[in-house]
């Protein structure tokens, strides 16, 4: 779940899949395959896709900011670890 979480990250930082894609490394149908995965797993909207372009639900953006802070205390518990 990190990973798509990392992918939510970006396709909201982009605003845009195709973007978010190139930044993560991977192709536009795999971010969006992760992106429907994730959706499945948490039983929730993230985003409500219009056409090309997409909006954040309100669980997005609470899926969003927490999913920030929950990956930059795992950053942070590895770096201290590996000191």
């Amino acid at each position: 779940m990190f990973q798509q979480m990392q992918y939510f990250i970006a396709i909201v930082n982009n605003h845009s899949f195709t973007q978010a894609a190139v930044d993560c490394h991977i192709s536009q149908s795999a971010i969006s395959q992760q992106m429907k995965e994730l959706e499945s797993q948490l039983g929730v909207k993230l985003l409500n896709r219009k056409g090309r372009s997409f909006e954040v639900t309100e669980a997005g953006q609470y899926f969003y900011i927490h999913s920030q802070d929950i990956l930059a205390d795992v950053d942070q518990l590895i770096k201290k670890t590996i000191k």
